[in-house]
């Protein structure tokens, strides 16, 4: 089934809306130097929905401003062009996929709140690392958004690897039963529905290389931060259902992405890794409500 199945993921795939005209315009806008903050504006202001949106995150924990964001231009003033283009892509990437209800055995809530700690986890490397770059929230947030367009287009096959799949206690499993059934794993299909979307070149490497970053063609963080990001949350989401403590060593789980982040030049130990967890877990905390507001 699996050239036939990657056959039918790629037309899907290309059957899928490009992002609105006003989403693909903030990302021209913000990427050319020449714009203005009423540039921006002028494209955002006309969907109150989405300004409403911006508005309600702009004031939530996840900034920590001290002071309240009040209008559009204030947004755009505090937190920039990126910021902003950052928020407005991620909102509308995810309700392209709004369809998709809870029901039957994929738990679509249990999805978003995956993407949404991954992105925490990514946010929080970035500080440690001091990598000045909110770009890394958005990736650990759309890392897996290829597994909902297999899921729309193989639903039971889908389910079936579901089941069968453990991100961290049978390494590799997963992604040879995709390439098995669908001749495609999920950051493949990630990759090429960025691509469609004209994302920009450092969240479409950071989605399609988060499992292998190691083979992304340049040496850019992302794929690196993301892909411990992944694990980082795996791990969170094991000892949240845990129950008998098969899960407390994470050293186990630690090992290769320190061995893998050297090759990158990043220099982590375990305390650095189950800082990074206590981290992530603190701000998964903290952000109980702003994940609402996302999704």
């Amino acid at each position: 089934m699996s050239s036939h199945a990657a056959s039918t993921l790629i037309a899907r795939i290309k059957s899928i809306p490009t992002l609105p005209t006003m989403a693909l315009r903030v990302i021209e806008v913000t990427a050319d130097p020449k714009s203005s903050a009423n540039d921006l504006m002028a494209i955002i202001s006309p969907d109150v929905s989405l300004t409403t949106k911006i508005l309600k995150i702009a004031n939530s924990p996840f900034y920590g401003l001290t002071r309240e964001i009040s209008s559009l231009q204030h947004a755009v003033t505090v937190l920039g062009f990126k910021e902003i283009r950052n928020l407005v892509i991620s909102t509308v990437a995810f309700d392209s996929f709004k369809n998709i209800k809870q029901g039957g055995r994929f738990d679509i809530n249990k999805f978003w709140k995956h993407s949404f700690y991954c992105a925490l986890a990514a946010k929080a490397i970035a500080v440690d690392l001091k990598i000045k770059s909110n770009e890394l929230f958005v990736a650990g947030l759309v890392h897996d958004i290829g597994k909902l367009a297999m899921f729309i287009t193989f639903p039971s096959e889908f389910m079936m690897q579901l089941e069968i799949m453990s991100p961290l206690k049978i390494k590799y499993t997963a992604f040879e039963g995709e390439k098995d059934v669908f001749g495609m794993t999920h950051d493949e299909v990630g990759m090429r529905l960025l691509k469609k979307w004209m994302f920009p070149e450092s969240l479409i490497n950071a989605v399609g290389y988060h499992h292998h970053p190691q083979e992304a063609d340049n040496k850019s963080h992302f794929p690196i931060i993301v892909h411990v990001a992944d694990i980082l949350t795996h791990i969170h989401e094991m000892q949240e259902e845990d129950e008998e403590g098969e899960y407390t060593n994470t050293e186990l789980f630690y090992g290769d992405a320190i061995e893998l982040a050297q090759s990158f030049g990043i220099d982590w130990n375990l305390l650095d890794l189950s800082r990074l967890q206590q981290t992530l877990k603190e701000n998964i905390k903290n952000e109980a409500e702003t994940i609402k507001l996302f999704f």
